[in-house]
């Protein structure tokens, strides 16, 4: 008699091509996201896509750029952990800034946002060297 258990099936290449996309999709619109603020804010308009856009990066984008260089992290939810490190990073370096009497909140968000898109580039370069060549025919379509 034997027992047949129920084998964890091993991801193929497809399923790190999407893996790649999916990380590449999320770079590129924390990307857009800081440089679309960075854009509002440098010529000075305000209303709801502006606040629309502060309240995407301040929970997304540092943590994206983080989640992007840090491949341990890619196994957790992308997305959550992005928010939590975001949220975390800027808190703290808020805190700092007020506690050292430097507090000033537009010069710090240019800052952060420059900082965070060098770090995302950084992050997809290191991603595009990394990517395993995966044959046309093994990939699978979503």
């Amino acid at each position: 008699m034997s027992l047949k258990f129920p084998v964890p099936s091993t991801p193929g290449p497809a399923a790190f091509g999407r893996a790649w996309q999916v990380g590449d999709l999320l770079d590129l619109l924390a990307g857009l996201i800081a440089l679309g603020l960075i854009v509002l804010v440098y010529e000075g308009w305000s209303g709801p896509p502006r606040v629309l856009l502060a309240l995407a990066f301040t929970f997304f984008v540092p943590g994206r750029a983080i989640v992007s260089n840090w491949h341990q992290t890619a196994r957790w939810s992308e997305v959550a952990i992005s928010m939590v490190f975001s949220l975390a990073l800027l808190t703290l370096v808020a805190t700092i800034t007020l506690w050292a009497h430097i507090w000033h909140p537009l010069g710090l968000f240019q800052i952060e946002a420059w900082l965070s898109l060098a770090v995302l580039s950084i992050g997809i370069v290191r991603r595009a060297g990394r990517r395993p060549d995966i044959d046309a025919r093994q990939a699978e379509p979503w």
